[in-house]
């Protein structure tokens, strides 16, 4: 492709400029993305956003000084500007100690392939068409009043990354979405619900008419809340939101909080954070994953790595800077996690709601209060009160807390995972939380 060929130019142009200059270490990363969404409410296109774009980022290091520049213009000119200035700019930046390139025994020097990209290409209209018919299928299930719309997307993004000690790979991924949100019941009895659904591969995800049904069934569930009384009961995490305690987990691991001193997990290597049949996994080989990768933003080899193992803690998420810091070797992970989960248990879904004879079942969150120091969690929540084992009736207006700690030694996962966003999580119940209500 011609945009392929300017872009792998413009990085040797700037890796050339940049040495010239006398630059110790040079990074430079590019991005072309390609994005197509289409947006339909009560069966009329509303918008078409589509968008073309490509930008390149260049990081220098020099005399343990680091400067990051990027740009969306690929021009000579301008890429020699970018590169003139970076210069200019790194003499008067802080020492940093830990900065550098990655230990080159590490970098990722191979032929993975995780089945990232699908060929299929839709048109607008497969889009709209698509759009349309998950907001029928809504529509036409009995107590459906109102849509909110509906839109399916297509995009393709190819990640370049190249270093001056000559590391280049690229890394190409497709993806593929529909959502709609629907409105149930009429006048001041409303309520509103959602379906989301995004893979790398089209055939993956649900039809249209399914993700609208999914929507539908869930705002009529939510009719006529009630309030609930302040108390300290089990709660149950659907999967829909039960993957984020896992993200405040590594927010808790990652190196950058780990090496200020300001994680609530800062002091818990090889401690137990959990029950003993816990496992949390980093696997970024899964192939079509949402997250996978082979190598991350340094091109650091990616590997499976058992964040959590029977319940300890057994790895921060470093990239270079912080494990030098820290006196350790990077994970791979300079750009987050891959396709982090905690492992399934042995419990389905429905025994867990059927061992609790007063509790609150979860299905959507708003809002959060968080301390990454103390670890101390509260957020809004809506979902079903659960009276003698079963889901009583729906509530909303409420507040759960505790501390995330205290969360995690609680925590039972039913055996429902599914690997959705690349965080995720299968049902998880905590033994007793605070239920703030009337």
């Amino acid at each position: 492709m011609k945009m392929n060929k300017k872009i792998e130019s413009s990085l040797n142009l700037l890796l050339d400029t940049a040495k010239k200059l006398g630059a110790e270490c040079t990074t430079v990363i590019a991005n072309e993305n390609t994005s197509v969404n289409v947006s339909a409410r009560l069966g009329k296109l509303e918008n078409v956003e589509r968008n073309e774009s490509s930008s390149i980022g260049l990081e220098i290091i020099d005399n343990k000084r680091k400067v990051s520049l990027s740009s969306t213009n690929l021009n000579k000119v301008s890429l020699e500007e970018l590169a003139n200035n970076a210069m200019n700019m790194v003499k008067s930046i802080p020492i940093d100690e830990y900065c550098g390139l990655a230990d080159k025994d590490m970098l990722y020097n191979g032929n993975l392939d995780l089945n990232l990209v699908d060929n299929y290409v839709p048109e607008n209209n497969n889009l709209l068409d698509n759009s349309i018919e998950a907001e029928e299928s809504a529509l036409n299930i009995k107590g459906i009043t109102n849509s909110e719309g509906a839109s399916s997307s297509y995009s393709k993004n190819k990640f370049y990354l190249a270093t001056s000690e000559g590391f280049f790979d690229t890394n190409d991924k497709t993806n593929y979405s529909t959502g709609i949100s629907v409105i149930a019941g009429k006048d001041t009895k409303m309520e509103r619900d959602y379906e989301y659904q995004s893979k790398v591969h089209y055939l993956d995800l649900d039809t249209p008419a399914q993700i609208g049904e999914k929507a539908a069934e869930r705002a009529i569930s939510r009719l006529n809340p009630k309030k609930v009384k302040s108390n300290s009961v089990p709660v149950i995490f659907d999967p829909r939101v039960s993957g984020s305690l896992l993200s405040l987990f590594i927010g808790g691991i990652s190196g950058q909080a780990i090496a200020r001193g300001t994680s609530f997990l800062k002091d818990k290597m090889n401690k137990d954070i959990f029950k003993n049949t816990i496992q949390i996994i980093d696997e970024p080989h899964i192939k079509k994953g949402a997250r996978s990768r082979a190598f991350d933003g340094e091109g650091v080899a990616t590997k499976k790595i058992n964040l959590i193992e029977n319940g300890k803690l057994k790895s921060w998420l470093l990239n270079s800077q912080y494990a030098r810091q820290l006196n350790l070797k990077t994970t791979g992970h300079h750009s987050g996690v891959s396709n982090l989960y905690m492992s399934p248990g042995n419990i389905s879904n429905l025994e867990l709601i059927e061992s609790i004879e007063e509790g609150f079942y979860i299905t959507e969150m708003l809002g959060m209060s968080f301390s990454q120091v103390t670890g101390d969690y509260s957020r809004g929540a809506s979902g079903f009160w659960i009276e003698k084992g079963q889901k009583a009736y729906p509530v909303s207006e409420v507040t759960i807390a505790g501390n995330i700690l205290d969360m995690y030694k609680m925590l039972t996962p039913a055996s429902d995972l599914n690997m959705i966003t690349g965080i995720d999580a299968p049902t998880l119940m905590i033994d007793k939380m605070i239920v703030a209500g009337l």
